[in-house]
């Protein structure tokens, strides 16, 4: 065999390689394109659970913000009408006017009413007070709730 004819099959088979590898560089880029795509969904995913959980808190915090407000009422108001006035059982003013203060700040809450339970304390001038907010966060099924005993009185 002559050179020119090595030289030919050598030439010959580097086209057929190259021929055959052309779709490689091509499908390379597909595979990274791919997994780039899988990273920013990702992201998404993710920056969408944070404002989720953004949201949950500041409903969480509005909830105690309320309770606290109407534990601070009934820290000021006559001891004797603790019941009649905060109780959600007797639906008092004060209860009426906690439950409209919730339904306007808390979402889904209008269907949940808050439960306020005031009972006689360990002493005679204090009474024992548990509160429950409801609210239903948009989108979600279920509701949630935020609970908060406090003494009120001496004692």
């Amino acid at each position: 065999m002559s050179t020119m004819e090595i030289m030919k099959k050598s030439t010959l088979r580097n086209v057929r390689g190259v021929a055959r590898q052309r779709g490689s560089f091509l499908l390379e880029a597909l595979i990274s394109v791919l997994i780039v795509a899988f990273g920013v969904l990702g992201l998404i995913g993710l920056q969408a659970r944070a404002i989720q959980n953004v949201d949950d808190a500041q409903y969480r915090g509005e909830a105690a913000y309320l309770a606290s407000a109407l534990i601070g009422q009934m820290w000021v108001s006559n001891q004797k009408t603790l019941v009649a006035d905060f109780d959600s059982g007797s639906g008092g003013p004060a209860y009426t006017e906690f439950k409209k203060w919730v339904g306007q700040r808390l979402p889904g809450a209008s269907g949940n009413d808050p439960v306020v339970t005031v009972t006689p304390g360990t002493t005679a001038t204090s009474s024992n007070v548990q509160i429950t907010v409801f609210w239903q966060p948009p989108g979600e099924a279920a509701a949630h709730h935020f609970d908060v005993d406090a003494t009120i009185g001496q004692n």
